[in-house]
């Protein structure tokens, strides 16, 4: 069989991409406007032809039988929803996400692939009541597609993290009438395989990695939330933001005082160097984004983490293959 072949737009470091190759997917085109995680991309995916640019100024794409696309999602995450109140939610909305989702279907139109993927944040589901998100739908609809969706969290497929997002897989038409897409259950947690945890993921790496983590004072936002996690347990997100990275899970919990308000305990605490951030995504040991320190925390927490590419590619290479051998 024949590799499907795929297109990738807001591909950031390739970690979607990463993953669905190993699912048997071969990329053959990515594009993104961040140098940094253009310069992971190509550690991780050296056979892809990628484009460095703004998307809107590509005007060709090359054929391929599936379109990914991780559009920025900035306007959609719960934090950013906290600071709409005294703002116009539509126009902030619009001008931070809306325009990229119309690339997207500019290129399902103009390519016009059997499947697609998009990933996004939780948050986008509800945000004003669920308007932009159905706005996607539609328009994925109105050009040829069934579509279907699912909430999916990373550390029931193998990823030491709990991660939540939103997945959208589209499938042609003239496909569907043959192939219905159904999420994959999950691999890890109740009657599945046991989940990974921080120790897993980063109980080998060095405690003292010097250079590789932000070595700042924790500011009063920081304290607001518990931010630290067991070696038994699994990360929380892991984020872009590099002052806001979780703590590494040695030394002490910290303790709840009241609304809002933790302490730290002991003399061990630190954030999680971008190196453990991107073990615990599920990277492979072997990348190293150029850029200084907060580049790298950032194109590793903006990351969709591999687990989730290749998960999600399983039914359509299953049917694919199921179907050639018809």
């Amino acid at each position: 069989m024949s590799k499907l072949k795929a297109i990738s737009l807001f591909s950031g470091c390739g970690g979607f991409d990463y993953g669905a190759s190993q699912a048997g997917i071969d990329i053959i085109w990515a594009n993104d406007v961040d140098p940094v995680a253009a310069s992971t991309y190509r550690q991780l995916m050296p056979n892809t032809e990628f484009i460095l640019g703004d998307v809107r100024n590509v005007k060709k794409f090359p054929c391929a039988d599936l379109l990914i696309g991780c559009y920025p999602c900035t306007g959609f995450s719960v934090a950013a929803r906290r600071r709409w109140k005294h703002k116009n939610d539509r126009n902030l909305m619009e001008i931070e996400g809306n325009f990229l989702y119309m690339e997207f279907l500019r290129v399902l139109e103009t390519t016009q692939p059997r499947y697609f993927f998009v990933e996004n944040v939780r948050g986008m589901v509800s945000a004003k009541n669920g308007w932009f998100f159905d706005q996607q739908l539609s328009g994925f609809r109105e050009r040829g597609y069934e579509v279907s969706h699912s909430l999916m969290n990373a550390m029931h497929y193998g990823v030491a993290q709990s991660r939540q997002r939103v997945f959208i897989v589209g499938v042609r038409k003239d496909i569907a009438k043959d192939f219905d897409y159904e999420f994959e259950p999950p691999t890890h947690g109740p009657n599945a395989l046991p989940l990974k945890t921080l120790k897993d993921a980063i109980g080998g790496m060095p405690l003292d990695p010097k250079g590789e983590f932000l070595d700042k004072r924790f500011h009063g936002h920081f304290l607001t939330r518990n931010r630290k996690r067991s070696w038994k347990e699994q990360s929380y997100t892991i984020v872009a933001n590099a002052a806001h990275v979780p703590l590494h899970p040695a030394g002490d919990p910290m303790i709840f005082v009241s609304k809002d308000k933790w302490s730290l305990q002991g003399d061990f605490n630190r954030r999680l160097s971008w190196r453990e951030c991107a073990a615990i995504q599920g990277f492979p040991r072997s990348i190293e984004p150029e850029g200084g320190l907060e580049a790298k925390y950032r194109v590793i927490g903006n990351a969709v983490p591999p687990a989730f590419g290749k998960i999600l590619m399983k039914p359509i290479v299953t049917f694919e293959r199921a179907d050639l051998n018809a």
